[in-house]
């Protein structure tokens, strides 16, 4: 299996060079383009207006949901899990690939890991808050 590292600063404005490759800049913007979610918060369901022209396709992820909680719990770790599981899904849809995992884990308070598997490769994507 290929393992990669990837840091993505979100304290920071993001470096173009982490789009480079077409894997990782898939992975960020899935994750990181906010998608529509009505239910988390009405008055702010941020998302992507060019949804409302497709046929079902949702664009980005909805992560952002999670940005005031506590990140090290388990019950956010399982949620940021199930989030970018559903963020990625598409990649399966469209048969970019066979399968998709992702596990969250906590290194730090201001720092959230998720290791995303997808086939025969896996990501590692930390995530600095």
């Amino acid at each position: 299996m290929i393992i990669r590292r990837v840091v993505v600063d979100l304290t920071e404005p993001l470096p173009l060079a982490i789009l480079a490759d077409p894997v990782d800049g898939a992975i960020i913007l899935s994750l990181f383009c906010d998608a529509r979610d009505d239910a988390a918060n009405p008055s702010d369901p941020r998302g992507w207006w060019g949804d409302a022209l497709s046929d079902g396709d949702r664009w980005g992820g909805r992560l952002w949901i999670l940005a005031n909680r506590a990140k090290h719990t388990i019950d956010t770790l399982r949620e940021a899990e199930e989030l970018a599981r559903e963020a990625l899904q598409w990649m399966v849809k469209d048969g970019d690939a066979g399968a998709i995992s992702v596990a969250a884990s906590a290194p730090d308070a201001e720092t959230l890991l998720l290791s995303i598997s997808i086939d025969s490769q896996r990501i590692d994507m930390e995530i600095r808050l």
